[in-house]
């Protein structure tokens, strides 16, 4: 009856070990298969977006542009910017970070995130079933278990394990660690289950949450195994090089943009989270204070114009994704109108930790846009707007997090 601790270290280690070979997929199959692709980018600001150069003053598709929107102009037709939501119960300023793309209250155990359950049912198409980056910061992802899905901040690592194939005996390796992954999983599921009769309801609870941890990396070790041997695609881009230094939070974004664009290019995934964060100092010209200490501007007009230079920053790197997946070609599409892209964050105002009217900017995928919809501050739920991207990609779902429906105003194209 008693678990052997030694047995399960050692299956944990070989399941440690894979945290990239969810594999499945080429990229070939995207443009000819019979249903549309769809992909889908969260990005997650912890620090907030200032709010008078976000928000339009008017509702409807007659705004004037904001300072930040101007620079994505362009784009109009394909971006709707999104204000009032939020998300019912969820609070304590910055630690509602981690339930930004759940939805679920702070009083109950966190689940499965947006980007995860749509990776569940898009994953089996791609190599990976999804891609968490991070851009100094990253807790957005989490399983139906409640674990946090660890994000990579090494975009070099990322470039290889998307297109850097491994040798014939690292493959055969790997199969060998997949199998012992397996095994060792079904010895220790064997054991668990024989605890069952003897354990309280609320251990009976965990248990089964252990189980369901367990189904789904023997899902992702099957699908490994199917495709170890399969070939990676090939780019003409060099691996990025990653900068030594926290404050170059330019050019890690830079760098976690193209990854994330050459990803979806290549199919490899079509799921992809990241973050844009700094705690102190950040390399943009014109900013001499701590990004996180501008965030908490006091109103101060100095911290302000300081504030506003480093979040440009992420519109431009926007504009370049954006350019970048229009003009990828992929059947009768581009990448653009086949990818969802959702900006947020946990702070409606960051200057005093508050966690209503959150700044939302939805882009690209099949949605009809060019508008600002404005609601009344905390009468919609921001996962209204989740229930909205689900059935974007095809999904029935009515609730997800504390959703009453889709997103009223926001319609299919």
């Amino acid at each position: 009856m008693h678990i052997n601790r030694r047995n399960f270290i050692k299956g944990s280690s070989a399941m440690l070990g894979l945290p990239w070979l969810e594999s499945l997929g080429g990229f070939a199959h995207a443009a000819d298969s019979k249903a549309v692709p769809q992909r889908l980018i969260l990005i997650g600001v912890p620090l907030g977006l200032y709010r008078e150069a976000l928000m339009p003053k008017a509702a409807g598709v007659g705004y004037e542009t904001s300072e930040y929107l101007s620079i994505i102009d362009e784009f109009r037709d394909h971006f709707t910017v999104i204000s009032g939501l939020d998300h019912p119960g969820v609070g304590g300023g910055h630690s509602a970070e981690a339930r930004i793309f759940t939805g679920q209250p702070s009083n109950v155990r966190n689940v499965r995130s947006l980007d995860q359950y749509i990776a569940a049912q898009v994953g089996q198409e791609t190599r990976f079933d999804s891609l968490a980056l991070s851009v100094g910061h990253n807790q957005f992802s989490w399983t139906d278990s409640g674990s946090m899905v660890p994000a990579e901040s090494k975009m070099a690592n990322v470039y290889a394990k998307l297109f850097v194939s491994e040798g014939r005996s690292t493959a055969d390796k790997v199969i060998q660690e997949i199998g012992q992954g397996k095994s060792i999983m079904d010895l220790v599921q064997r054991q668990a289950k024989s605890l069952k009769p003897q354990l309280s309801q609320a251990d009976q609870e965990k248990l089964e949450e252990y189980f369901d941890s367990v189904r789904e990396t023997e899902r992702r070790l099957v699908k490994s195994e199917s495709w170890v041997h399969t070939a990676k695609p090939q780019v003409d881009a060099q691996a990025p090089r990653d900068p030594t230094s926290p404050s170059e939070i330019v050019t890690q974004l830079r760098n976690v943009c193209d990854m994330t664009y050459l990803a979806f290019k290549t199919d490899s995934t079509r799921v992809v989270t990241f973050s844009y964060f700094q705690q102190n100092n950040v390399n943009i010209q014109g900013v001499s204070n701590g990004y996180h200490s501008l965030s908490h501007h006091g109103m101060d007009a100095n911290n302000i114009t300081q504030l506003k230079l480093v979040e440009k920053e992420l519109f431009k790197e926007l504009k370049t994704l954006l350019t970048n997946l229009k003009n990828a070609k992929e059947g009768d599409s581009n990448l653009l109108d086949r990818t969802t892209i959702l900006v947020t964050s946990s702070l409606g105002n960051a200057s005093n930790h508050s966690n209503k009217d959150l700044p939302v900017l939805l882009m690209g995928g099949r949605f009809k846009h060019g508008q600002h919809l404005a609601f009344d501050p905390s009468t919609v739920p921001l996962s209204n707007l989740y229930v909205s991207v689900l059935n974007q990609f095809g999904l029935a779902d009515k609730k997800f997090g504390t959703a009453t429906g889709p997103l009223k105003g926001l319609e299919f194209a």
